[in-house]
């Protein structure tokens, strides 16, 4: 039968149809109709429905952490996304990812397969319904929850397939009490007919919507929350079609670390969150740790696998993988795993040799340090060189009766060009201004040179591979296990087994080791070492030289004297990148001392704010600030511009004389003299 019967693809317009020859009247079999039917159908439902899944019907739950292993599958950059990574939600209806940028408020719908999602489909444009985009998460149907931060928002819309955004709905709008400038909602999920939102910090927070109800707090501080202190949280999000969990991304908690049986430190890591009982039941660590600020997290099922993205600023990727027979219980993930390395806080103490340059103004505290004023300015024959100073240290030309008092090793030596008198010391307890010296190391103790502005970084330094976690990449076995620098600076960027920060190369034997950290740096007559990042910044802008800072850095406010001069509550007290910076020249720390004068300052252009710091502990990346170093002889220059004498108060919102009082016209003559008195000293 099937010969005696064709299929008309072309002509009459009418599309694929059934006919029979001319000569005969016979239609086609029942049976036959019915075939072609269901294979019709077939394919326009596989077109239609690639992805069977629907939110809440995803067919998996999250395997415990210690399924997905100590490597991430992929680490890369979601440059789809542009910058500002927040938020991300596997859609399972299209099999695409959603993420937000939180800075430009848009949405991208992101498809891929496997360990790589970064082929742009849709970017949404989100600037008319919110302020301050966050999170996001799929509801079925091409429709989303997204939150607002400023103020703590959840918004319901739809995200069209040609690239609309039709269908806002405020669900919720503010919290009680009021959510502090960015700090409201990050993350968000519906659960059932429960929407939870995490608040950001101070504190940090789980709350929840009821469909069609109000809002109301779930949890408590999580600072409380036993074991953890959670500090800040960057994101929240479902596992698949579990009801009585959410996973929080959590960019800054102090808890037990790799030795349990010390203190508690801060990091950062995932946390599988009950909320029956408001109790984390598993962390994890991983490439969270090493992450800039890790914010999204989203995770789906593809075969028997159960992937996890982490996304963070400003475009990272982290790919985790688990399979769904997995047998592990939760809990019985390794301590390596769950927990960070503890970091060590960088601070702005002097690590500046003679050919660095050397800290202007700065001293060793003489009271706390070992040390001995091998030159005085008590006749000629007493002074002497800087030269000869530096030679003092190298030779740890210390008194006798210094060295009885335990002083050793010269590690520091400051020199008085005016005075020709020269102070060496073991260690530097205590680094305090001083108007008369120039203060320096005599050997960096931590490598800070990248390779673009220190061709030969580090001479003869190595992380000690005993202590650092490390890998051996390049050997000297053969021709083919050999590499370039180029080569050695590349895979230290590419390196997916942790995330190197240092390298070390080998340029006569052409070796290469890459390094997490870099423990007791120490002498190698055979490698020079290199860090991808300077984690110190010394950048400064020099008044009307505008140099560029340290983008996307700021000093860790929770370990650094600070204060935070302009905010965006209002106009006034806002203030310009000028303002800031003269800001700086006028702050004195008095709570510190009367000489602990603003050294660092950081400003976000967008929001118009400033902080000032007294030294620089801990810096870090920080998305919307750029960090500034200020030094005595920056400070005094500014303080006699005319800028600086005008300059207003933004803390005084009255706009009265007030405004300046206590600024550069009152300390006008004092500010002069000492330019005077620095400039005959120069």
């Amino acid at each position: 039968q099937r010969g005696r019967w064709l299929r008309r693809g072309r002509g009459g317009g009418g599309g694929d149809s059934w006919s029979a020859p001319a000569r005969r009247t016979k239609q086609p079999p029942p049976n036959m109709t019915r075939r072609n039917l269901l294979i019709a159908s077939a394919v326009s439902l596989l077109a239609c429905t690639a992805h069977a899944a629907t939110v809440g019907n995803e067919g998996f739950t999250v395997p415990p952490f210690k399924c997905f292993g100590a490597v991430a599958k992929n680490r890369y950059e979601l440059t789809s996304a542009e910058s500002d990574l927040s938020g991300a939600s596997y859609d399972p209806e299209t099999g695409n990812v959603f993420v937000v940028n939180n800075g430009d408020r848009k949405v991208y719908e992101i498809s891929g397969s496997g360990y790589a999602y970064n082929t742009l489909v849709n970017t949404f444009d989100l600037t008319s319904i919110s302020l301050d985009l966050e999170g996001i998460s799929s509801l079925g149907g091409r429709k989303f929850a997204v939150t607002d931060e400023n103020p703590a928002k959840i918004i319901t819309v739809t995200l069209g397939t040609d690239g609309t955004v039709t269908g806002s709905t405020t669900l919720s709008s503010g919290i009680t009490p009021a959510a502090g400038a960015n700090l409201g909602f990050e993350g968000v999920t519906l659960i059932g007919s429960n929407y939870y939102a995490v608040q950001e910090q101070n504190p940090a927070k789980i709350w929840k919507l009821p469909v069609g109800g109000t809002i109301a707090a779930h949890s408590g501080d999580l600072k409380d929350t036993p074991g953890y202190e959670i500090l800040s949280v960057g994101g929240l999000t479902r596992g698949g079609d579990a009801t009585d969990e959410v996973f929080l991304v959590v960019k800054n908690y102090k808890g037990p670390g790799r030795d349990a049986t010390a203190d508690a430190y801060t990091q950062s890591g995932i946390f599988r969150y009950e909320l029956s009982t408001n109790t984390v039941l598993e962390r994890f660590g991983g490439e969270v740790c090493a992450m800039g600020q890790p914010e999204g997290l989203t995770f789906w099922k593809e075969g028997t696998k159960v992937k996890m993205l982490i996304v963070g600023e400003t475009t990272q990727a982290r790919v985790y993988e688990a399979d769904v027979s997995c047998t592990d219980a939760i809990g019985s993930i390794s301590n390596i795993m769950a927990t960070c390395e503890e970091q060590t806080q960088l601070t702005t103490d002097c690590e500046k040799t003679k050919e660095d340059g050397g800290c202007g103004w700065r001293r060793c505290d003489k009271s706390q340090t070992k040390h001995t004023k091998i030159c005085t300015d008590d006749s000629a024959a007493t002074q002497c060189t800087e030269t000869q100073c530096m030679a003092h240290c190298t030779n740890s030309d210390f008194a006798a009766a210094d060295k009885t008092a335990g002083a050793a090793n010269c590690t520091h030596w400051a020199y008085d060009e005016k005075e020709k008198e020269c102070y060496i010391f073991d260690g530097c307890t205590n680094e305090a201004w001083d108007e008369d010296y120039v203060l320096y190391a005599l050997a960096d103790p931590t490598c800070e040179r990248v390779r673009g502005d220190h061709a030969l970084g580090c001479k003869q330094r190595r992380c000690d591979k005993s202590e650092s976690v490390h890998n051996k990449i390049c050997t000297d076995d053969s021709t083919d296990t050999q590499c370039t620098l180029d080569q050695c600076e590349q895979k230290c960027k590419d390196h997916v087994d942790f995330v190197c920060a240092s390298y070390a190369y080998d340029v006569a034997e052409k070796e290469c080791y890459l390094f997490e950290t870099c423990v007791n740096e120490q002498f190698d007559a055979d490698y020079s070492l290199y860090v991808l990042q300077d984690p110190t910044c010394d950048a400064r802008r020099d008044g009307a030289a505008d140099g560029p800072g340290c983008n996307q850095r700021r000093c860790d406010k929770e370990v650094t004297t600070h204060e935070k001069v302009c905010v965006d509550d209002s106009a006034s007290q806002q203030c310009t990148k000028n303002e800031c910076e003269l800001l700086c020249a006028q702050k004195v720390f008095t709570d510190v001392s009367d000489e602990a004068f603003c050294t660092h300052w950081a400003y976000d252009a967008v929001d118009s704010e400033c902080y000032l710091f007294y030294g620089c502990t801990g810096e870090k990346y920080d998305d919307d600030y750029e960090l500034f170093f200020q030094n005595y002889g920056e400070r005094v220059a500014l303080q006699t511009t005319a800028p600086y004498l005008a300059l207003r108060d933004p803390r005084v919102t009255a706009t009265t004389s007030a405004a300046t009082k206590g600024f550069g016209l009152l300390h006008k003559n004092i500010i002069l003299g000492v330019a005077a008195a620095i400039a005959a000293n120069a």
